[in-house]
């Protein structure tokens, strides 16, 4: 959990077991730039599930996603969707899944991940120490809400 320069990138890409990066930073800028010192021969995935149809459009080519492991059909749609230059689909399947983002990250860790997983009957809320499963009521609220909303649970 480093935030490398673009710089210092490039200086790893020059190695060759370095064949590109996960970026969690949410900076859609860094895409172009590191694109543009490494040319598009340098994997980049993203590692941030809310800004991943915009990483992709700028020069990514996928995402480590952990919302994928709720809703993996629909985030793999709009990956697929994003690599076939289909924005307007990526961005409609988006659209459903803003909420599930949302509600995903409200907790630390992989709380809000398991929450939904167990809500869709695919595991247990269980975490390990110091992580505790999601106590307050309204974000398991937003949690049920934003499956519902992305489809992947009836109301």
């Amino acid at each position: 959990v480093v935030d490398m320069s673009v710089e210092t990138m490039a200086r790893l890409f020059e190695l060759p077991n370095i064949a590109g990066v996960k970026d969690a930073t949410g900076n859609i800028a860094r895409v172009s730039q590191q694109r543009h010192a490494m040319g598009e021969e340098f994997i980049q995935l993203s590692g941030e599930d809310m800004t991943a149809v915009a990483f992709n459009a700028a020069g990514g080519v996928g995402c480590i996603s952990v919302v994928s492991n709720i809703a993996p059909a629909l985030c793999a749609q709009m990956q697929n969707a994003t690599l076939a230059g289909d924005f307007g689909a990526a961005n409609a399947i988006q659209d459903r899944l803003i909420p599930l983002h949302d509600a995903t990250f409200r907790e630390p860790g992989l709380a809000g991940a398991k929450l939904g997983l167990s809500l869709l009957g695919r595991g247990n809320e269980e975490v390990r120490l110091p992580l505790l499963p999601v106590q307050s009521a309204a974000n398991r609220a937003a949690m049920r809400a934003a499956l519902v909303h992305a489809g992947v649970l009836n109301a």
